[in-house]
């Protein structure tokens, strides 16, 4: 599931109703929007700075990239946010936390970390959870303006780079014509 971390001058009381009109529920303090097995939620977590000029918030997606896209233009873009992360948690069944770090190892375009279990691909930071749960990380620097897509994109890159989803052409042979 994708997690954007992004803040905005609106305060989560405004944009409830707000948002009530786009067919988004609130539950336990969350917004959030569901249709055919796919999630969109912003869950407010705090204020930035003292004076609250800011308030924070969590944007937790799970499908594609363009349609979390979609809906977090429909549903944040007016109010002027300011992004500050894209995460995204990879899990699978049969990898533990050696096997994550192993893999990340035999390849050259994964540079190790300061630490043991975090990697950097490009801008992407990779981080192996004691729970077998590998965190990729992108970061905003302080010089750069963030583009949601661009962001979207480096992590999916790196997500398909490590669990790459495999296709079989020729599935369709295998299957019997019905007459």
């Amino acid at each position: 599931m994708f997690k954007i971390t992004v803040f905005s001058p609106i305060p989560p009381v405004e944009i409830g109703p707000l948002l009530k009109g786009f067919r988004f529920t609130e539950v336990k303090n969350e917004f959030v929007w569901k249709v055919d097995g796919y999630v969109f939620r912003i869950v407010p977590f705090g204020t930035q700075g003292r004076a609250q000029t800011a308030y924070g918030y969590r944007v937790f997606f799970n499908g594609s990239i363009d349609g979390g896209q979609y809906l977090f233009d429909l549903s944040m873009g007016c109010f002027t946010p300011t992004i500050n992360a894209v995460e995204f948690d990879l899990t699978h069944p049969t990898m533990k936390q050696s096997d994550w770090i192993s893999d990340m190892l035999r390849r050259p375009s994964y540079k190790t970390g300061q630490l043991r279990g975090i990697f950097e691909k490009g801008n992407v930071k990779i981080v192996c959870l004691p729970n077998d749960v590998v965190n990729l990380q992108l970061r905003k620097n302080h010089s750069r303006v963030v583009k949601l897509p661009v962001f979207l994109k480096e992590v999916e890159m790196i997500r398909d780079d490590l669990l790459p989803v495999e296709y079989d052409l020729f599935s369709s042979f295998e299957e019997g014509i019905a007459i």
